[in-house]
């Protein structure tokens, strides 16, 4: 039987990390899902329009630059990374000292990157359905990261 006080304070951290993570998932799919067939807010790159709607609905939008474009990827970067970079700590901390092995938490911070940095020139080029495979593969990334963590931190004797 397992008591509360024995518990790991790093399976506690896994295991909320995978919540934020599919927090996250589900709050992403929900905006989606709430956002047809609503009129679309200024703001948004060109590409956004593009792939649903009638082409007289869409707003006319102002000229995006490469220099906007950098700055709304620098913004995504910050939102996104924050996520898996800590999961990517609890990772080295956690996990990797128990079952010795740092190939995997090298493969997840590999893949990652490289996706994000293909989304981020993907985003600047304006290559939409590009940038939305990277954006997914970087987001499958962190929650692949997120349950080995959760898989690892539960199998630790307590």
């Amino acid at each position: 039987m397992v008591d509360v006080t024995t518990i790991q304070s790093g399976t506690v951290f896994a295991w909320f990390m995978l919540l934020m993570v599919l927090r996250r998932v589900v709050m992403l799919v929900v905006a989606g899902v709430a956002a047809r067939g609503k009129p679309r807010p200024p703001g948004r790159v060109p590409e956004d329009y593009g792939s649903r709607g009638n082409p007289a609905e869409i707003p006319v939008q102002p000229e995006f630059t490469k220099d906007m474009r950098v700055n709304k990827t620098i913004t995504n970067d910050t939102e996104n990374d924050t996520y898996f970079l800590i999961l990517l700590l609890a990772t080295v901390v956690f996990s990797d000292p128990s079952n010795g092995n740092v190939i995997r938490t090298i493969v997840y911070g590999a893949i990652y990157l490289f996706a994000r940095i293909c989304f981020a020139i993907a985003y600047i080029m304006g290559w939409q359905p590009w940038r939305s495979l990277c954006f997914a593969i970087g987001l499958a990334c962190t929650l692949a990261c997120s349950l080995d963590l959760v898989i690892t931190m539960s199998r630790r004797s307590n």
